[in-house]
């Protein structure tokens, strides 16, 4: 235990200084959540591939885009630790813009959108997008003041899991 603990350290310690050196100007806080989420794979984090989805992202989203915000190193991670980080970025883009249809669009919703295109098929993209906004309208109708658009990421999680409305709702009051 000890040993496998001291090596996932050690590679999540590796990875931070990987990506900090390849993108020394963004934001200090996202360095270890690209490192976590390479450790999470148990995958080195190469420059190359890297160099390879940064570039893919620029290729397919505009200048505004909110997958080019503050948030696009985490999305530039999670693409590089996928097979096929094009393809990655196609479903995510795809599952971006249903959830548009029924939210603004903000800089956490790309978040949301890699998170739902790893968990679920493209038939299901519209079905979840509509789940997200009814779990989101309930979470803003219980505590008005405290909901904001960094919910709607915990409203998609949600929407990804098993519970019905009335189980997370139960388990949110205990």
């Amino acid at each position: 235990m000890r040993t496998s603990l001291s090596a996932l350290s050690g590679n999540f310690i590796e990875n931070r200084d990987i990506v900090k050196s390849y993108f020394p100007w963004e934001s200090s806080y996202l360095y270890p959540v690209c490192a976590a989420i390479f450790t999470d794979k148990r995958i080195k984090a190469d420059p190359a591939q890297l160099e390879n989805c940064k570039n893919l992202l620029k290729s397919q989203t505009g200048v505004f885009s909110n997958f080019r915000s503050t948030a696009k190193l985490a999305m530039i991670a999670m693409m590089a630790v996928d097979e096929n980080p094009a393809e990655k970025l196609d479903k995510a883009l795809r599952v971006y813009d249903a959830l548009k249809e029924h939210f603004w669009g903000s800089q956490y919703l790309p978040v949301a959108s890699m998170i739902i295109a790893d968990m679920v098929e493209p038939i299901r993209y519209e079905e979840i997008a509509v789940r997200t906004r009814h779990i989101y309208d309930l979470m803003k109708n219980e505590h008005p003041f405290l909901t904001s658009g960094e919910d709607s990421v915990f409203a998609a999680m949600l929407a990804l899991s098993r519970l019905t409305d009335d189980q997370w709702s139960e388990k949110q009051r205990i």
